[in-house]
């Protein structure tokens, strides 16, 4: 075992050798989740003295459990690590006060960021006919919650063929919820579509009406803020993280783990659908979480 972690921190450092004397030294590394790679990241920094900006996702943290995903890091050097970062982020207000707790210092404030090609020119969005689409996209696990989404589609539109649902992921329970869609009796309203890549899931986007998410829990929830940089309106559980990117003017929040809450709010954005301006949608993601956005935050908060 030993072996192998000094072959990854040898070939590493090869490789950030060559960066270095194709394109200077960085001015900092920075690091997704203190949940892996972090005996990789403190061997970098400190062999070429560049400091470490760490931003935290994971919703699977408390002051008693701080995962790891590999045998060359402990709970002592992850908890190091984060303290000893020059800066440290978190994608949320909520999940800043979180980690603020869980490691006795404070974090600061970094949005999920949106590229710009995934944006919709508002003018070129339409969205008619006579069949309204949902959809979700997910990694088919329980904390996604999928099954609560059928349900509640279920209830509000079974036998209405003028209503539609896409889900698109893949994952463990895959089979479990295709078998939910043919018990409730909802086969040719609800397709598992399965894996889709970055470009099948802007197409998939461009084609429906409103994205769901039915998750237990979020941190941000990224595919929020994707579908709405596509013009669309989302409903979403009301937890940490989409609590934060849902509002009024761009979909519709309602109790978590509740089927009936959610084919209510399923059945309001149909009705409603009109008074959403895709325009308004698209201009207030760009506005909070676009490049610019994030870049003011990381750097021009920091001058």
């Amino acid at each position: 075992m030993e072996y192998r972690k000094r072959n990854i921190l040898k070939a590493s450092n090869l490789k950030l050798s060559a960066y270095i004397a194709g394109h200077g030294k960085p001015d900092f590394i920075f690091h997704h989740g203190v949940f892996d790679y972090v005996y990789l990241t403190t061997y970098l920094s400190e062999f070429f003295e560049i400091p470490v900006w760490y931003m935290e996702h994971s919703p699977n943290m408390s002051a008693e459990k701080i995962p790891c995903a590999n045998p060359f890091d402990t709970k002592a050097n992850l908890k190091s690590f984060a303290k000893e970062s020059e800066r440290r982020f978190a994608v949320t207000d909520a999940h800043v006060k979180r980690m603020t707790a869980i490691f006795g210092i404070p974090f600061e404030y970094c949005p999920n960021v949106i590229t710009d090609d995934f944006f919709a020119n508002p003018e070129e969005i339409s969205r008619r006919g006579n069949v309204f689409h949902f959809a979700n996209v997910a990694i088919l696990d329980p904390r996604k919650n999928q099954q609560m989404l059928i349900e509640a589609f279920a209830k509000s539109f079974k036998g209405d063929q003028s209503a539609k649902l896409y889900i698109a992921g893949d994952g463990p329970l895959k089979a479990k919820l295709q078998a939910v869609v043919d018990k409730l009796g909802v086969v040719d309203q609800v397709e598992i579509i399965g894996y889709v890549d970055r470009e099948g899931i802007k197409q998939l986007l461009d084609r429906v009406h409103c994205f769901v998410l039915s998750s237990h829990a979020e941190t941000f929830g990224v595919v929020l803020i994707e579908a709405m940089s596509r013009g669309i309106p989302a409903i979403s559980t009301d937890i940490d993280g989409p609590r934060e990117i849902v509002t009024r003017k761009n979909g519709i929040l309602c109790q978590p783990n509740d089927a009936e809450a959610m084919a209510r709010a399923m059945l309001e954005m149909r009705a409603n659908y009109a008074r959403y301006d895709p325009s308004e949608i698209v201009a207030s993601v760009a506005s909070r979480y676009g490049p610019d956005a994030v870049t003011q935050v990381l750097f021009e908060n920091n001058a």
